[in-house]
């Protein structure tokens, strides 16, 4: 049998859909049908059941479900095994990673890690937190990178990297010239947020709360989807916010964004990289895990 109708199927039940599984296979919605349904032929049985854009299995296709996983996982182990008998590291890396880790410290990271193989091809994803774990769990990434510790028992983690949360003001806000604020003052400003699903959010709220400041205490006045978009609605004037120190780095060159710390609270956190318990790690993803673990990089002011 031909292996690239299991991948076919396999991928069609992950993603419960034939649209986002030609995506993802990068053929068309028509040749995942004909993969589909050669299946269907040589098994002589339905395998899925379409319920409008969306798929649901048969019982004879759990069976090959769970037969087709085991399959090509050890397909691709056997394909790895023998790659790794070579000494070149070298093939694709795909990692997902929230806001802050995404574009302002794996860059610098990657780059260095090319120069020790370049021969790796490494294609990064941002989105937030939770997006990330799920492209994990979904097995489309084989690292992720996020800012709070992964509470899932799928996923394995190590910390990569020591983050601060720093609070930002336009320059001519009251208080661009000091070098903290209280709780209580914090809790008057008018505030501008990151998104549900950010790891930024979720870690600074629960931050917050431990200090005795909850969420209801909080004047947000907007909401945004990407730490960029805060900082430059600081910049515009429009509130203050709390953001990654590393991503403001160019702004305080520019003198457009002040930042200062909060009284009494520890605003430094973990930011971790995470990957799936029970997927195999080919060699190239070692290799980063273990450049990771030992080597000691600087991030450069912008």
């Amino acid at each position: 049998m031909n292996t690239t109708l299991l991948k076919t199927f396999v991928t069609v039940v992950n993603k419960k859909s034939l649209s986002l599984a030609a995506q993802e296979l990068h053929i068309t919605q028509p040749a995942v049908s004909k993969h589909i349904s050669a299946l269907e032929e040589y098994f002589s049985t339905g395998l899925i059941e379409r319920r409008g854009r969306r798929v649901s299995l048969t019982p004879a296709g759990e069976i090959l479900y769970n037969y087709a996983n085991k399959i090509l996982n050890i397909l691709t182990k056997a394909e790895n095994d023998i790659r790794e008998l070579s000494s070149t590291v070298k093939g694709r890396l795909v990692i997902a990673a929230s806001s802050i880790p995404g574009h302002y410290i794996l860059p610098y990271i990657i780059g260095e890690f090319k120069k020790k193989y370049p021969e790796v091809l490494i294609s990064l994803h941002i989105s937030d937190s939770k997006n990330v774990l799920k492209l994990l769990l979904d097995e489309t990434a084989h690292l992720g990178a996020v800012g709070e510790k992964p509470d899932n028992k799928k996923l394995n983690w190590i910390n990569f990297f020591t983050d601060e949360l720093v609070v930002i003001t336009p320059p001519d806000h009251p208080f661009a010239n000091r070098n903290s604020i209280t709780l209580e003052e914090l809790s008057s400003e008018r505030l501008i947020w990151r998104e549900p699903g950010s790891g930024t959010r979720s870690v600074l709220e629960k931050k917050l709360s431990q200090s005795g400041l909850s969420f209801d205490d909080l004047n947000i006045v907007m909401e945004m989807g990407s730490t960029g978009a805060v900082v430059n609605a600081v910049e515009a004037g429009l509130g203050i916010s709390i953001v990654s120190e590393w991503a403001i780095q160019k702004e305080k060159q520019l003198k457009k964004i002040e930042a200062l710390k909060i009284s009494n609270v520890n605003m430094k956190r973990e930011l971790f990289l995470t990957y799936p318990k029970k997927r195999y790690q080919n060699r190239v993803v070692q290799a980063f895990l273990e450049f990771v673990k030992s080597y000691h990089y600087a991030l450069p002011s912008q």
